[in-house]
């Protein structure tokens, strides 16, 4: 039987995050967090280009080596996105044992919460996911929509000019 969850919206502005990883996942996790003004940590021995330049321009903080237990100190939410799967759910256990909230990328049996297919548009957001049975269903469909998004315009604003 798969785990069910209860979709929300959280406002994670000045909330400490730590991200253990420093890959390609982990900076596509980070740019969302850096677009609702969370302070994050990561930790990881190695950083893509992209977040070395968030670590000179001093929106992210790094420690560069391996996570240990006392790193989830302090912090609000984790999100293990190390390319150890071993040490994603040694993060998973710290995390539960010490009552945060715990992302582990790829792996919702050891998650409290997932992080669904996120489409921003100026008029609102979309978030798709599939109570994370099929993340690669929630990307496509998040795609689908991003391409077909004028035209769903267009038919919105067909849709208006018929209604009373």
């Amino acid at each position: 039987m798969f785990k069910k969850y209860y979709p929300l919206a959280l406002r994670l502005e000045n909330k400490n995050i730590l991200v253990a990883g420093g890959g390609r996942i982990a900076e596509r996790k980070i740019l969302g967090l850096l677009s609702v003004q969370a302070k994050i940590c990561v930790v990881s021995p190695n950083l893509t280009a992209r977040l070395q330049m968030f670590v000179r321009g001093g929106r992210i903080n790094w420690l560069a080596r391996k996570v240990k237990r006392s790193d989830l100190q302090g912090k609000d939410f984790i999100i293990a996105a190390t390319s150890d799967k071993n040490l994603n759910h040694q993060v998973s256990s710290w995390s539960k044992a010490s009552g945060a909230w715990v992302n582990v990328v790829d792996d919702s049996e050891y998650s409290n919460y997932i992080c669904p297919a996120i489409l921003r548009k100026e008029q609102g957001i979309i978030t798709v996911y599939t109570q994370a049975r099929n993340p690669r269903l929630s990307r496509d469909l998040k795609n689908y929509l991003k391409e077909h998004w004028n035209e769903f315009l267009s038919y919105r604003h067909r849709l208006q000019k018929h209604l009373p």
